[in-house]
């Protein structure tokens, strides 16, 4: 047995686990709806704060020197983009892909449940700009 599946079924015993954060992110993906979010404790708030801190995560690692916010948020559309048609699909079918650290963001952006992912550069520059 994994350690992970040695973990989940100790936690379903009712003792007290320490997760990791890479078997917590698995779990998490897997809460594909609300109420299984909501059991985990997660409000659509905090779902909607992770895909955000996500997602300004991935524009830190794209800014260049001189960029203005609405050149980053179409620059974060584009990657955008580019993950959607080229990565998505094979992360979401369970591959496992070597990603670049803006790619890795985009990733856990599109993990969390429940939280539309923001696509327009009118969209990300809002929120870049909160940020």
């Amino acid at each position: 047995m994994t350690a992970a599946a040695e973990i989940v079924l100790d936690a379903a015993t009712g003792q007290p686990v320490h997760l990791p954060p890479e078997l917590a992110r698995k779990l998490l993906t897997c809460a594909n709806d609300g109420a299984v979010a909501a059991c985990l404790g997660l409000t659509l708030p905090q779902r909607i704060r992770a895909r955000n801190d996500a997602l300004m995560q991935a524009a830190q690692e794209l800014v260049t020197d001189g960029a203005t916010t609405w050149q980053n948020a179409q620059q974060l559309a584009q990657a955008v983009k580019r993950f959607e048609l080229a990565l998505l699909p094979a992360l979401r079918a369970g591959q496992d892909l070597p990603l670049s650290p803006h790619e890795s963001a985009l990733w856990r952006a599109y993990q969390v449940s429940g939280a539309r992912p923001l696509r327009s550069p009118r969209k990300l520059y809002s929120l870049l700009l909160l940020y």
